[in-house]
């Protein structure tokens, strides 16, 4: 019964380390995140932006990840013609991700 007990309580301290390590491997390891909220929304659109014209449409949408992140393509604000601009986009991303000053 000691041989098993100390072989799951291994087990567990093996898979929290592994699993600890993944998780601080994909965060800035305590600092304020070191990309900007810009870099971000260039990043995301790229990946949409499929044939690099600078506008994403319903189709490229949802063929990129974003659709992990955004359920609905007119979140995006697509125009009248139905495509999302790259600078509204960022213009978007970017006030919806700055610090936002504390209201007093």
């Amino acid at each position: 019964m000691k041989i098993f007990k100390m072989a799951s309580f291994t087990a567990v301290v093996i898979s929290t380390a592994l699993f600890a390590g993944s998780v601080y491997a994909g965060s800035c390891g305590g600092d304020e995140h070191s990309h900007s909220a810009q870099e971000m929304a260039l990043k995301y659109f790229s990946q949409m932006d499929t044939n690099e014209d600078a506008l994403v449409s319903k189709a490229e949408f949802e063929a990129s990840p974003m659709t992990k992140f955004v359920k609905n393509f007119d979140v995006l604000n697509p125009n009248a013609k139905g495509f999302v601009e790259k600078e509204s986009f960022l213009k978007m991303f970017i006030e919806a991700h700055s610090k936002k000053p504390l209201e007093t």
